[in-house]
């Protein structure tokens, strides 16, 4: 059954002529974390519109959410007839219309999920930003300085890794209320330094495909029947496609198909009237528009000179790029900000908007509340918001280029509206 009040709600909530607002009061992503810990403990309530329920029950022992990276609504609107258990969805359980946050970023989002802190909160913003713990641009998921090839680069600062991230996660909290959680993530990356942080208080099983991981879930589920359970899994598949191949490419529906297959085939028969009280979530972290490489605008080659205008660190180093192709935020020296905004305007006119951030933070971009001292050290003062099709960033050969074909980041339908996906067992 469609949510028909997200559906209006998300179409209706435009800014500018082009790009979609978070709904982080009704519809967002960030109140699915609050949401799974009222539906398994029955403490607080659900941060989530009681709509996105709609006759189903809103208490159970077991819940499974599935964190498919980049499975967009536009990608749902697409694959929602062709497999099975898309359609017993539709048929037997909710679907609701949702915005991701802004950034439309899988760091965000990945923070989100397991610490229940909306981007404005965490601080974790993008996939690259600004640290002044170490006054350098970082990637903070692989926990290295920008550029680096290899992970955990930012260990040689020598300062503990929960400086970096937020202290709490949603396992501790559902561990309070004797709820067990079990997490599921690719081995290439699981165990790594931020999920040491992000997993605490979760049993961690790293697996090498989907099909282990499903099996893996289906026997606990059976083994631990009458036990509180949280099972959370994150599947990145679809989105590598995407950014390798373009989301319109036969790599990409092979990445789909195996996700929904596997579903279909490994967990949901395997489960389905087995377990009881059960709730299967599914939703993403954003969807993804198609880009090309050729036409990337690179600030540093088409503005000459623009670097004079950026703050440097302490090595004199200038701080960039922050943000990604699709949300490029940039430190600008303050007594230039109004400067460079024109000169950005009249460079990008035709290819994207730029705003101040503190314009976005102003009218609730990165959430409800005032944002953390975390995220106001780390977010650059300028914002550029590609259009369709267009990507803006920093050329340094080798270091910094812009290799996609499939991409997200920005505030684009395409990329902020996402699925939420309710299936009793």
């Amino acid at each position: 059954m469609f949510n028909a009040h997200s559906l209006n709600a998300v179409n209706n909530a435009k800014f500018s002529q082009h790009f979609v607002k978070p709904l982080y009061g009704s519809y967002c992503f960030s109140n699915i974390p609050q949401t799974i810990q009222f539906l398994l403990t029955g403490q607080g309530q659900s941060a989530l519109p009681p709509d996105a329920f709609g006759p189903l029950p809103t208490s159970y022992k077991n819940v499974l959410m599935f964190f498919i990276d980049a499975f967009g609504w536009r990608f749902f609107a697409r694959y929602g007839e062709k497999y099975p258990l898309l359609k017993t969805i539709l048929t037997q359980g909710m679907v609701s219309k949702m915005t991701s946050q802004f950034p439309s970023t899988t760091a965000a989002h990945v923070t989100c999920i397991n610490t229940g802190l909306n981007v404005g909160q965490s601080g974790v913003y993008e996939w690259q930003y600004y640290e002044p713990l170490v006054d350098r641009i970082i990637t903070p998921l692989l926990f290295s300085y920008a550029g680096d090839t290899s992970p955990d680069t930012l260990k040689e600062a020598n300062i503990p890794a929960g400086q970096f991230f937020p202290h709490q996660s949603i396992y501790q909290a559902l561990q309070a209320h004797g709820v067990s959680s079990h997490v599921f993530q690719h081995q290439s990356y699981t165990p790594s330094t931020p999920s040491e942080q992000f997993f605490q208080g979760a049993s961690i099983h790293p697996f090498k495909t989907i099909s282990e991981a499903l099996e893996t879930a289906s026997r606990l589920l059976l083994d631990k029947r009458g036990t509180p359970g949280y099972y959370f899994f994150y599947f990145d598949q679809i989105d590598t496609a995407g950014h390798r191949y373009g989301p319109d490419s036969p790599q990409f529906a092979e990445a789909v198909d195996k996700v929904w297959t596997s579903l279909e085939q490994l967990l949901y028969k395997n489960l389905q009237g087995k377990v009881g009280d059960t709730l299967l979530m599914v939703s993403a972290d954003h969807g993804q528009i198609e880009v090309s490489p050729e036409t990337t605008f690179y600030l540093n080659r088409q503005i000459p000179g623009i670097e004079r205008y950026l703050r440097t660190n302490q090595q004199g180093k200038v701080l960039v790029p922050a943000g990604s192709a699709r949300d490029m935020f940039l430190y600008v020296k303050d007594e230039h900000i109004d400067e460079v905004i024109g000169l950005l305007q009249k460079h990008l006119e035709g290819r994207a908007e730029v705003y101040r951030a503190q314009e976005l933070i102003a009218q609730h971009f990165f959430g409800q509340e005032k944002p953390s001292s975390a995220f106001l050290g780390r977010v650059g003062n300028v914002v550029i918001l590609p259009y369709q099709g267009e990507t803006v960033w920093w050329y340094e050969a080798g270091v910094f280029e812009m290799r996609f074909l499939g991409h997200h980041g920005g505030l684009l339908p395409e990329e902020m509206e996402i699925p939420l996906l309710l299936l009793p067992l």
